[in-house]
């Protein structure tokens, strides 16, 4: 059978890193051959616990590299590894060097029959060898994924096909997705990856869900993404924010009143527990309701009854609390602002949203989606500049998500061309004195120290944890450590 990926002789130095239960080893060896997936190293047969073994290579012209490989087999004189954790820039510049080491092989290196007509699609294995095309790769792996798809599918159960058929329908596809809730949610950085875990675990259950994080995050989406995804999707979802309601007045906008309980009940007036009966309530920034509120909240979770102001009766509602805070409510606890009993009810289940700033690429992610949306609502055609390409990638974004939003429509009705500038987003990103800077190896060293200082800080020195917020691996810490001594 031919191979999936092509594969080379090479002569790549690479140093193999074996973590131990004692102790950590590291070998200096070399590649002697390479493809997309893995490779075969030199050297004797090492002992891993876990066949897991880091794998630190530099290739030239294109930096330096650090992935995780999973031992396949030992060989005389050799191991073979398959690469683990090979994120997508790294896999496009791993078959830039690739093919700059089979443009002079005669032979298909996918089968190994010789091509000395050169021709551009072998007539033995059918794979394309047209190598230099721009889009060659992303053809390829297009062109080959069903038969990766079928060598795996050997191991599964039926049932996994119809997940894997219905996840393609959902998540791919986005069939019976509602798209105006969901689109905006968007990310691909490790932070994001993990909440949409979380989310796709929780929502199935009826647990209370407690959701933390900055101001703009996207709170209320994560919610509505919650609700959309379980049992109770075709009933009512209601949010409610809290710290926007006069406290005099939500008590009857959450439970309801009875005609002339108090000045102004001129009528009945059903609340948004006994509204979403069935469905989800969102109860945004409840850090701020006060001590009576936080009590009733606390019985409704026990006894799921609600009882409107004058009324002496209740009524049994089946809905699920979904609250959200950009609040310490810890420290609020301490200082008697926030009920205990309440949190730990909330709080068994709590998703955390990492701030735009730590969010990676998912800055520029966004702010395209948002680019893409207000130029089609106005009726026109924008796109970034490098610049600002540049500006977004380097700003804080301390607003997060909303702070986005603000700034891509402010620069799509601001902007005279259709190329939008730093300048169209109001973006004041510092510029580099050339008497400060020698060199791209001093610019790369201060800030790498520098987010890798506030990466330990913000985990409290959990290199795990560390390790997902830059989205390199633990390897990788444990080295830029030693580098910067920190």
């Amino acid at each position: 059978m031919a191979r999936l990926d092509v594969r080379c002789k090479v002569d790549l130095p690479v140093n193999v890193i074996i973590e131990g239960s004692q102790n950590k080893a590291v070998a200096e060896t070399k590649f002697t051959s390479l493809s997309l997936g893995g490779g075969f190293i030199e050297c004797a047969s090492p002992h891993v616990e876990n066949k897991i073994i880091g794998l630190k290579y530099d290739l030239p012209a294109y930096g330096e590299f650090e992935v995780f490989g999973e031992v396949l087999r030992s060989e005389y004189g050799g191991i073979a590894a398959r690469f683990y954790n090979l994120n997508r820039d790294a896999k496009l510049k791993l078959w830039d060097y690739i093919r700059e080491n089979i443009q002079d092989d005669i032979s298909c290196p996918y089968c190994g029959k010789k091509n000395i007509q050169k021709l551009r699609r072998c007539d033995s294995c059918g794979w394309s060898l047209n190598f230099f095309s721009q889009d060659y790769i992303v053809e390829h792996e297009k062109e080959s994924f069903i038969h990766r798809l079928a060598i795996k599918s050997k191991l599964f159960t039926i049932e996994d096909i119809y997940k894997i058929l219905n996840f393609v329908d959902v998540e791919v596809l986005k069939i019976g997705k509602s798209l105006e809730i969901n689109e905006e949610f968007v990310g691909s950085s490790q932070g994001m990856l993990n909440v949409f875990s979380m989310i796709r675990k929780i929502a199935p259950t009826d647990i209370p869900v407690l959701i933390t994080g900055d101001s703009g995050t996207g709170k209320e989406l994560t919610a509505m993404a919650i609700h959309e995804r379980s049992l109770r999707k075709n009933k009512p979802f209601v949010p409610i924010n809290c710290a926007a309601i006069p406290e005099n007045l939500i008590e009857a906008e959450l439970f309801g009143h009875e005609k002339g309980s108090f000045t102004g009940a001129h009528k009945q007036k059903i609340g948004k527990f006994e509204y979403a009966d069935g469905g989800t309530i969102f109860l945004d920034e409840i850090g701020e309701l006060s001590p009576n509120l936080q009590s009733k909240i606390l019985r409704f979770l026990e006894d799921k009854v609600v009882e409107k102001i004058g009324s002496n009766d209740g009524k049994k509602v089946d809905v699920r609390l979904i609250a959200a805070t950009n609040k310490d409510l810890k420290s609020a606890m301490a200082k008697g602002m926030f009920r205990k009993d309440l949190f730990y009810r909330l709080d068994i289940f709590n998703i955390n949203l990492p701030p735009v700033r730590e969010r990676g690429d998912d800055k520029l992610i966004l702010a395209r989606y948002f680019l893409n949306k207000f130029s089609k609502e106005m009726n026109l055609k924008k796109t970034l500049s490098p610049e600002a390409i540049d500006a977004i990638n380097c700003y804080d974004w301390h607003g997060n998500v909303r702070e986005i939003i603000n700034k891509i429509r402010r620069a799509v009705v601001m902007s005279r061309e259709v190329s939008i500038t730093p300048g169209n987003l109001d973006l004041e990103v510092a510029a580099l004195k050339m008497e400060e800077v020698t060199s791209l190896r001093e610019v790369r060293y201060s800030i790498e120290k520098q987010k890798l200082i506030e990466a330990m800080k913000h985990c409290n020195n959990n290199i795990s944890k560390v390790a997902r917020i830059l989205g390199i691996s633990r390897p990788s810490v444990y080295s830029l450590r030693r580098k910067y001594n920190i």
